[in-house]
């Protein structure tokens, strides 16, 4: 299988894996984000919306996932897996190393023919659903593509639309080149084109790195007005680059990747608007629990770290690196080897100068499994003493940008917790993991297994 999979794509392979809900009812525009928000706090799967105000098929939650603190059978990296044309049980490392691809080698996209048509359509023809009733019509997993003086760059992009013939978009504040004077907005792009804008921004801001491409052999692209953009985008507006209005406009969400960068605000003077026949555009109910911009960059990040961790010292202690969704990005899981004494207070050191996301850091022995979070949180308290393993850095480390509990820029403190064991302990020292198959002999399991199916469960 290939991860060229285009977002219309996605949204088929989520309806064969059983994981799409189509509403075919009427659904006003004002309702769609509070519906997608209400899918994703009760663990549902995408919802496609199929007759709404406007020209385009709003789809929620194409890549987000369920939560694992009671879902602890599900995986929260599914249905990115599935758009980035992996199989649906794809092991996460199997996914985290797909998203880092850009980072270990460079690929050039194939060319295709833009699959969009130029319309008559204006901005608010399409249909965007707002964000919450009476705000502005909004896109969220949107992608900018600017010219920087040499060559195309995509940005990540969210944003409202301001007029007939004018978008209002939040975009890094480093992205747009002096020269830059227009601009194409593609909505409905790839999962690939997505993770690889947001790997090479998150890497660039806080890394300084210029090193992955937002570009990949995963991504067709064509050529639109001399700008390169994802060939299979669903919609692309094109347009001319003008100076924002009065920042009390500037549209107030916010997405999960802008916590991570400085950004600015730039208004779009819309020339042509073009897209495919019934086009799909992704929702994004942000500020919601779960949604998909938290899972996207959560994984985009977890991609950035693995990599980089596991080319600092020349081996690869890192079994996974995880930023749960579930804390809202502000704690990083890792599972390491533990090459000596000491080393996983330099691990911990070394995540935090890599990433200004987290402030806490929770190290896990190398054989722990990525795809349960319940695991991890066992570990905190049974394996890490809050006396000794609890380390609490002085309180002038720069506050954390995921979480919201600081939020006034002053400085505080950073925690890792150490729950491996001692690399010095003989392994007979350290208890077995108890587990049902560990604690009855087979006889009993069989027995209880017999009643069980008895009883009629499953």
């Amino acid at each position: 299988m290939t991860d060229a999979r285009s977002f219309r794509d996605s949204v088929a392979a989520l309806d064969d894996a059983d994981d799409l809900l189509t509403v075919e009812e009427r659904v006003r525009n004002e309702d769609v984000a509070a519906v997608a928000a209400e899918a994703l706090r009760c663990n549902g799967p995408a919802v496609r919306f199929r007759d709404t105000d406007g020209l385009l098929t709003p789809v929620s939650g194409t890549l987000a996932g369920p939560e694992q603190a009671t879902q602890y059978r599900e995986k929260p990296w599914k249905r990115l897996a599935l758009a980035r044309g992996l199989d649906a049980d794809s092991t996460y490392g199997r996914v985290v190393d797909h998203v880092a691809g850009p980072l270990a080698a460079t690929t050039d996209p194939t060319t295709d023919e833009l699959h969009a048509d130029e319309t008559a359509a204006n901005c608010y023809d399409l249909g965007l659903p707002p964000l919450e009733p009476g705000a502005p019509p909004a896109f969220t997993l949107g992608l900018l593509a600017v010219d920087d003086g040499e060559a195309t760059q995509w940005l990540p992009a969210r944003g409202t639309v301001r007029g007939p013939n004018r978008l209002r978009a939040v975009v890094p504040a480093d992205g747009l080149a002096p020269s830059a004077e227009t601009a194409s907005l593609c909505l409905g792009v790839p999962a690939a084109a997505t993770t690889n804008t947001l790997l090479h921004w998150l890497d660039r801001t806080q890394t300084g790195s210029m090193r992955p491409s937002t570009r990949s052999a995963a991504v067709p692209v064509a050529t639109r007005d001399g700008r390169i953009v994802p060939a299979t985008s669903e919609v692309v507006v094109t347009g001319t680059v003008s100076e924002a209005g009065s920042e009390e406009e500037a549209p107030e969400s916010e997405s999960m990747w802008e916590r991570a960068m400085e950004t600015a605000v730039v208004d779009l003077v819309v020339d042509t608007v073009a897209h495919r026949e019934d086009p799909r555009v992704p929702v994004v109910p942000l500020g919601a629990p779960f949604a998909d911009d938290i899972h996207l960059v959560g994984i985009a990040e977890a991609a950035r770290l693995s990599y980089r961790v596991n080319n600092y010292w020349g081996i690869e202690p890192a079994e996974w690196i995880r930023l749960p969704a579930e804390t809202c990005l502000g704690m990083c899981v890792v599972a390491s080897e533990i090459l000596y004494a000491g080393f996983e207070w330099q691990l911990a050191n070394t995540l935090f100068s890599f990433s200004n996301l987290f402030d806490k850091v929770l190290i896990l022995d190398e054989n722990t499994s990525a795809a349960d979070l319940s695991r991890p949180l066992d570990d905190i308290w049974v394996k890490a003493h809050p006396s000794q393993d609890w380390v609490f850095s002085e309180p002038s480390a720069p506050a954390a940008t995921a979480p919201r509990y600081r939020t006034d820029g002053t400085p505080g403190s950073r925690l890792f917790i150490n729950a491996s064991w001692d690399p010095r302990w003989d392994e007979e020292y350290i208890a077995p993991r108890v587990t049902y198959e560990t604690s009855y002999p087979e006889a009993v399991r069989q027995t209880v297994a017999e009643m069980w199916d008895s009883f009629g469960f499953e």
